[in-house]
């Protein structure tokens, strides 16, 4: 399956990166830091997957996955935060976020969420 990452942080990026691809079923297509880098990188990798923080360098991880997710209709939106308040939660569902993880707590469950969803086993919704 295909991933992309968004988050300002390449240390972040750099540890999802390890994590995703240490199992061999994933693969990472793409990184970005900025909600322009976000949005054309998706649209140029049309990946089934992107994993989105609220907070850039230059724009808003949830506005960013609104305009991927309406140019590559099919992708699912995981917003991976430090910002896991209900407005922002509410914010990332409102944006059409498949799941909304907690940064400092549920990290480690990016993995297992993919793979749901590569096997078709997820529902949509928040959490």
């Amino acid at each position: 399956m295909k991933v992309f990452l968004v988050d300002d942080s390449p240390l972040v990026r750099v540890r999802l990166v390890e994590l995703i691809e240490a199992e061999g079923a994933h693969h990472v297509v793409g990184e970005a830091e900025t909600y322009d880098e976000a949005v054309a990188g998706i649209v140029a990798t049309a990946p089934d997957v992107g994993i989105f923080d609220i907070r850039l360098a230059c724009g808003n991880g949830i506005l960013a996955m609104t305009e991927a997710r309406r140019r590559v209709p099919g992708m699912v939106g995981i917003v991976l935060s430090n910002h896991a308040t209900p407005q922002h939660v509410k914010a990332g569902a409102n944006a059409g976020a498949a799941y909304f993880l907690d940064k400092s707590c549920e990290f480690e469950r990016v993995v297992e969420i993919l793979s749901r969803i590569a096997g078709g086993n997820h529902k949509g919704g928040v959490r």
